[in-house]
């Protein structure tokens, strides 16, 4: 072999290190990014279908109205629709802001988490309604049925 056609080594200096193999480098970060977002993905279908399983053994019912006025806010009907009581299903949903006006827009979050006992086996949770007509107190009404927490209606906290 010549000078000129013989393989030249890259001389690399002590504690550097040297370029290259960076197709083991790719192919590495793009298993790493695939196997995180298999892993988020899985999370999100495994969380969904073990919410029914939440809702009838973990769940008390503050989280009950919480996620009952996140679907509503968000128009998941549909999954509102699961946290209502069964004789009121077909009536149609009862809507959060309707005690404390119509307002336009709104949000609303459970302002206390403690269930306070009402008639006939009913529990009360306070939540809190924002709008452009300010803050105002409402309560949601809920009775255990199908083995877990169901809003049978929204009254003024």
């Amino acid at each position: 072999m010549t000078e000129e056609t013989a393989p030249q080594e890259e001389f690399v200096e002590p504690g550097e290190r040297r370029r290259g193999g960076g197709m083991c480098g790719a192919i590495g970060c793009l298993l790493i990014i695939g196997v995180l977002v298999a892993g988020i993905a899985g999370t999100f279908f495994v969380g969904e279908s073990l919410e029914p399983l939440a809702d009838r053994y973990l769940w008390a019912p503050h989280d009950v109205v919480r996620e009952y006025l996140v679907a509503y806010e968000e128009g998941d009907f549909e999954r509102a629709r699961r946290f209502v009581c069964s004789e009121i299903k077909s009536a149609g949903l009862p809507d959060p802001s309707a005690p404390v006006g119509d307002p336009n827009s709104w949000t609303a979050s459970v302002s206390d988490q403690f269930p306070y006992p009402r008639p006939d086996g009913q529990v009360a949770i306070y939540y809190r309604v924002r709008s452009g007509l300010g803050e105002r107190g409402a309560q949601a009404l809920l009775e255990r049925e199908e083995g877990g927490w169901r809003i049978c209606a929204v009254d003024r906290g």
